[in-house]
């Protein structure tokens, strides 16, 4: 069993993912990309709806917990409550052969 872990979340905004949603995410992408332990992400949306979604790559469970419990609240404070999200261990010897970007 690999240490990193992935992290999968879906939720649903107002309205349907389109640039100008994209541009003002940006600077949150930013911040992702500095956060400890974040290895990389993967920005998703259900082409036609208001679902939208991520899977990240984390360095270790403790990285995840802390980045998840302020990830959580900061989209409740935005209004953002339907929220599922999964924790995954990763069979990494089998996802190196599928060529997983794994770090």
């Amino acid at each position: 069993m690999s240490k990193q872990k992935i992290w999968d979340i879906h939720l649903k905004v107002d309205g349907q993912p389109d640039a100008e949603m994209q541009t003002r995410m940006q600077q949150l992408a930013e911040s992702i990309a500095e956060e400890p332990g974040v290895l990389w992400k993967i920005w998703t949306y259900e082409d036609g709806t208001n679902h939208i979604g991520s899977t990240y790559l984390f360095k270790d469970i403790e990285h995840l917990h802390q980045y998840r419990a302020m990830h959580i609240k900061r989209l409740n404070d935005l209004g953002i409550t339907d929220i599922t999200d999964h924790v995954f261990d990763i069979m990494e010897d089998l996802s190196k052969i599928t060529k997983a970007p794994l770090a």
